[in-house]
């Protein structure tokens, strides 16, 4: 996955002992809109579909993380997440992800610019008036 591409051996064992893996069918709410969020999730196979007021704004994929900006900053969810197929996700909590960041600089690095890419994708549908 893209997200742990860098990391050693070491740390991937780290991100192993925090995470949860789960198998979700199609049709499972990730995160919803508007809730309060205590679990991150990293996919490893399958797609989902992330839905803002109603309107479907994303199709995520292998690697893509969902749910994290609700764990870092403690706001609501800012989107409605549902498995478009089924779904393999590694699942984190607040506190495991908050002490794995720390612990873990790459992994730190990598999910910054994961936000970022997000922040350029929003940046060119308002340019383009979407």
């Amino acid at each position: 996955m893209p997200l742990f591409s860098t990391l050693s051996r070491r740390q991937l064992v780290h991100v192993s002992a925090v995470t949860a893996r789960e198998e979700l069918p199609a049709g499972t709410i990730l995160t919803r809109e508007g809730a309060s969020g205590g679990i991150a999730y990293v996919i490893a196979t399958g797609r989902a579909e992330v839905v803002r007021s109603g309107r479907r704004i994303a199709l995520l994929g292998p690697g893509d993380v969902v749910g994290e900006l609700s764990l870092i900053d403690g706001r609501p969810r800012s989107a409605t997440v549902r498995a478009a197929t089924e779904l393999e996700v590694l699942e984190i909590d607040t506190r495991d992800l908050t002490r794995l960041l720390h612990a873990t600089p790459a992994l730190r690095r990598k999910l910054l610019e994961v936000l970022a890419g997000r922040i350029r994708q929003v940046d060119a549908l308002v340019t383009a008036g979407v």
